[in-house]
């Protein structure tokens, strides 16, 4: 049994990999194909990036040696007052490690097995991480708002071969859902639910994993495979239209983004340090600050499974938080919520704001004077985590015009001595090289996996566009992709096709618009259909939702247009739009045909606008 006095496994070399395979063997086969080159691990484990041994080699040395510290603390909003801290110390979580681990080696799951699960931010989800980890399966995390269609998609092309998902959370019945779609994936064999599983016919994960004691078996969880070379970890990206895009990571190019950290002075985690993220567990950036990052330093993950300012301002005090991430738009409604009953949590040292959006200059002005910590801006993207910190330390950056510099030992390409156009910074591609991007990338439905070393000189294109801004730091000008929004990244194109199921709609288009507080909000603009009555935004996002969109996805701003502008291709020329929008002030002159969203606040008025092609 893992514990006070446990010994953990000698660390071993990673194995050699076998010969590249298509992808007609399996998504399975091909991930466990993946590995570096001999002499690029070799120079990154020479440069410290890297290392022979995993995350679980941190947890089991803290829980034999400080087993009652905290590892996690979970608040749960739907518990009774009282009882919504849940508390897990690094023994407790070793043992669920290990526990979880034997409960996925019974049901068949061995290494390279992709395992999925749709969870909150529950501590639950920590352990199911690791213990994918423990038995060299890859973990395959899915966001809670990810709904039916989407979630079929990811477990289909991964091939997927377990799934744990809640009985039901904040109104959608995902175990209905996934029962409904089980019977068209031939390979999902397990369907597991954490609540009422009768209800569906799954397995029941509070009796078979959490009450069922595979620990003490005999070589709990089988042999102890953690591979730190080997695929660990497959985080799934929405692209555009029905496309999706899996960045593959190992525990060593998740670990090369601490260290990285560690080196940029009052940045990195320090040993036994309590960290909290407001974004869900099953994103990138909580798994690294809410799973990998804490136990690599000994520390404690702190996060709550429904978002609020206020239990976030209570947490961070009760918890004793040094270090916070959230995007712009969690910490506008902190500030908010702190200006309502201030109280400023004592033990906080950090703050970081950004990732997929940038932060408003006023937003990263403010933080530190209300929370009483420094406040800097980062960049981020699923290729390679954590990649620029902003720290206010030029005027772009402090204007929030330039989204920081590199992180140790990461390349940015736009900051590369290339040709550069005359008149000003050339605006290109986002490329990143070093030891924390991704082992590889996987477009769903390709037949090889794109390996960052196999081309272009171990650079590997982001997708987002981006300049140098001319200071040592880069400016990231769009993110990758036809996606948009601020806390949950927008499936444009499934967007547009639904509003083009509405009957009053015969052109759509959906853009980001810059917001103060929020960062990025998303704006639908309609061209009516003719002799149809100009539909309304409530009526728009209630047919969103009845076509099975999510909550996060739905458009805060309407705009009318008698024609979108578009290239001598038919193509949307999406910047024009973006200018257009951009140009459209509140309190401007007003065409007759007014209206307004119904959100609490302002956020855009309906215009006619003559056409433009």
């Amino acid at each position: 049994m893992t514990g006070a006095g446990f010994v953990p496994p000698t660390p071993s070399a990673p194995a050699d990999r076998p010969a590249p395979v298509s992808r007609l063997a399996g998504p399975a086969a091909l991930f466990a194909a993946a590995g570096p080159p001999p002499e690029l691990a070799a120079d990154h484990r020479a440069g410290g990036w890297w290392r022979d041994e995993t995350f679980l080699h941190d947890l089991y040395r803290t829980a034999a040696t400080a087993p009652d510290r905290p590892a996690i603390v979970s608040h749960r909003a739907h518990r009774p007052a009282g009882h919504r801290i849940v508390t897990l110390d690094h023994g407790q979580l070793a043992r669920y490690v290990d526990r979880f681990a034997g409960a996925l080696r019974s049901l068949g799951l061995g290494p390279g097995d992709p395992v999925a699960f749709q969870l909150p931010s529950w501590w639950e989800a920590s352990a199911l991480t690791l213990a994918c980890l423990r038995i060299g399966a890859v973990a395959v995390p899915v966001l809670p708002t990810q709904r039916a269609h989407g979630l079929e998609r990811v477990l289909g092309d991964l091939r997927v071969r377990l799934c744990v998902v809640p009985d039901a959370w904040e109104g959608f019945g995902h175990a209905e859902a996934l029962a409904e779609l089980a019977h068209r994936l031939p390979w999902l064999r397990h369907r597991v639910v954490l609540g009422d599983a009768a209800a569906t016919g799954a397995v029941d994960f509070a009796a078979y994993f959490l009450r069922t004691p595979h620990e003490q078996l005999p070589d709990p969880g089988g042999p102890f495979v953690a591979d730190p070379d080997r695929t660990a970890l497959a985080v799934t990206v929405m692209g555009l239209g029905d496309s999706f895009t899996s960045t593959l990571h190992t525990p060593n190019t998740l670990y090369a983004g601490l260290r990285s950290q560690q080196q940029s002075p009052g940045l990195g985690p320090a040993p036994g340090e309590v960290s909290y993220s407001a974004l869900p567990l099953t994103s990138l950036a909580s798994l690294l600050f809410g799973v990998y990052w804490p136990v690599a330093v000994g520390g404690t993950a702190v996060f709550q499974d429904v978002w609020d300012p206020d239990s976030c301002l209570d947490l961070l005090e009760q918890a004793g938080v040094t270090r916070a991430y959230a995007a712009p738009v969690y910490w506008a409604e902190v500030l908010a919520a702190q200006r309502r009953a201030p109280r400023r949590p004592a033990a906080l040292r950090l703050l970081l704001s950004g990732g997929r959006t940038r932060t408003p200059a006023g937003l990263l002005a403010e933080l530190p004077v209300a929370l009483g910590a420094p406040a800097v801006a980062v960049w981020g993207s699923p290729e390679v985590g954590l990649g620029t910190v902003a720290r206010g330390e030029t005027p772009a950056e402090r204007s929030a015009e330039s989204d920081g510099r590199p992180l140790p030992g990461l390349e940015l390409s736009p900051l590369s001595e290339l040709p550069r156009a005359p008149g000003g910074p050339a605006v290109e591609r986002l490329r990143v090289r070093g030891p924390a991007v991704c082992l590889a990338c996987w477009p769903h439905g390709a037949e090889t996996l794109r390996l960052p070393w196999e081309q272009d000189q171990g650079w590997l294109d982001t997708g987002d566009l981006a300049r140098a801004d001319g200071l040592g730091g880069v400016q990231v000008v769009q993110w990758a992709g036809h996606r948009t929004g601020a806390i949950f990244l927008v499936p444009v194109a499934e967007l547009e096709d639904a509003l083009l199921a509405h009957p009053a709609v015969r052109e759509a288009a959906v853009v980001g618009y810059p917001d103060p507080e929020h960062g990025e909000l998303t704006c639908a603009v309609v061209v009516p259909a003719a002799g149809a009555d100009p539909p309304g935004l409530p009526e728009l996002r209630r047919h969103l939702t009845a076509r099975g969109l999510a909550e996060a996805f739905l458009p805060t701003r309407l705009e009318l247009a008698g024609s979108l502008p578009r290239d001598a291709h038919g193509g949307l020329r999406a910047e024009a739009l973006r200018s257009w929008l951009a140009r459209l002030r509140p309190g401007a002159p007003r065409p007759p045909l007014t209206r307004h969203s119904g959100h609490p606040q302002e956020l855009g008025e309906l215009r006619r606008q003559p056409r433009t092609r």
